[in-house]
């Protein structure tokens, strides 16, 4: 592999594991607030929805990124 195909192997290996933390981050935090604060009023109810939706999104925007890096990694010599 030659330095500028390793180069743009760790930006979307930096973009993917990014993706990957919002993922983690949307779904826990989302739980947590639906959890916490969804039975005192609609507020927290709309933002843990609107954090769960977020990570929904962001998790269907991760797998096709996936599939095109690891398409993209096999196909280099």
């Amino acid at each position: 592999m030659d330095e500028a195909t390793k180069r743009s192997f760790k930006t979307k290996f930096a973009m993917l594991t990014i993706m990957l933390n919002i993922i983690i981050l949307c779904f826990a935090i989302g739980v947590f607030v639906l959890f916490r604060f969804a039975p005192e009023g609609t507020p927290g109810l709309a933002i843990g929805l609107l954090l769960l939706a977020a990570g929904a999104v962001t998790s269907i925007l991760f797998r096709k990124q996936y599939i095109q890096t690891k398409v993209w990694l096999n196909e280099q010599p």
